[in-house]
C-alpha cells in the first residue's frame, strides 16, 4: 500500500531520505484508501456491538459528552465544535482492516489505529508527538496540519507520558501542509504536530512502532 501511496518514489528512497529523518506528503496518491474510511463507516463503527474504543474531544481537550453511536447523533456534537477519535476503529470495519493489512505489507510491525472524526474549525489533540512513524490519509473533507521539528523530546519512548505543554519552549520553524481526500502525510516520530479541519472532515492515521520498521523489505 505505501508503494501506491508513494508514487514514482520507490520504497526505498522513501526510507534513505524521509523515514526517521523528515516529513513527506504526496496529493492525491492515496484514493485507494478512501472507501476505507467514509462516514457511513462511521456510522457503522459508532453502532457496533460492542461499542467502539472512542474519545470525545474538543480543542485538545477531553469531553465528559457519551460518545456518540450514530451519525446523526455525531452530527450534533459537530454542531457544538466537538468531534471523536475512534481507536482500533479496524476491530469495526473490515475494510478499514484491509487497508491496514495491506499497508503492513510494506511497513511490517505493530500499528496504532487512530480514526478522527472532526468538525470544521476546531481540532481534536492540540499540540503533541508521537512515539511511533505516523501515516496520516485524509479521506473526508480537507485538513490543515502543522508541524515542527521536536528539540524538546527528540526521540519519545513508548507509554511515557510526555509533557506536551514544553511546546511553548519550542523555537523551530512551523511548516503547514493542507490535505484534501486522497492526500497523505508521513511524520517521523516524535514530530510536534496539530491539525486544523477547514471543512467536517475524516482522516485515519496509522503509527507504527519504530523498533519494527527495520524488517521493511
Amino acid at each position: 500500500m505505501l508503494r501506491e501511496w508513494l508514487a514514482d518514489t520507490s520504497l526505498a528512497e522513501f526510507r534513505g531520505a524521509y523515514l526517521g529523518k523528515r516529513p513527506f506528503s504526496l496529493p492525491g496518491s492515496a484514493q485507494r484508501a478512501l472507501g476505507a474510511c467514509t462516514w457511513q463507516a462511521v456510522d457503522g463503527i459508532l453502532g457496533a456491538d460492542p461499542p467502539p474504543d472512542a474519545l470525545v474531544v474538543s480543542r485538545g481537550q477531553l469531553s465528559e459528552q457519551p460518545t456518540p453511536r450514530s451519525l446523526p447523533a455525531l452530527r450534533s456534537l459537530f454542531a457544538t465544535g466537538v468531534g471523536v477519535v475512534v481507536r482500533h476503529a479496524q476491530r469495526q470495519h473490515a475494510p478499514l482492516l484491509a487497508l491496514c493489512q495491506d499497508f503492513a505489507r510494506d511497513v511490517p510491525g505493530e500499528q496504532r489505529v487512530l480514526v478522527f472524526a472532526t468538525p470544521k474549525g476546531t481540532h481534536g489533540f492540540g499540540w503533541h508527538y508521537d512515539a511511533e512513524e505516523v501515516f496520516i490519509v485524509q479521506t473526508a473533507g480537507k485538513k490543515q496540519y502543522l508541524f515542527r521539528e521536536n528539540t524538546i523530546d527528540p526521540e519519545p519512548v513508548l507509554h511515557a507520558q510526555p509533557d506536551f505543554s514544553t511546546i511553548r519552549r519550542e523555537t523551530t520553524p512551523v511548516f503547514s501542509c493542507t490535505l484534501h481526500a486522497g492526500d497523505w502525510l508521513y511524520l517521523p516520530r516524535g514530530t510536534w504536530h496539530v491539525a486544523k479541519p477547514l471543512e467536517d472532515s475524516l482522516s485515519v492515521s496509522i503509527g507504527v512502532v519504530p523498533e519494527l520498521l527495520s524488517r521493511i523489505v
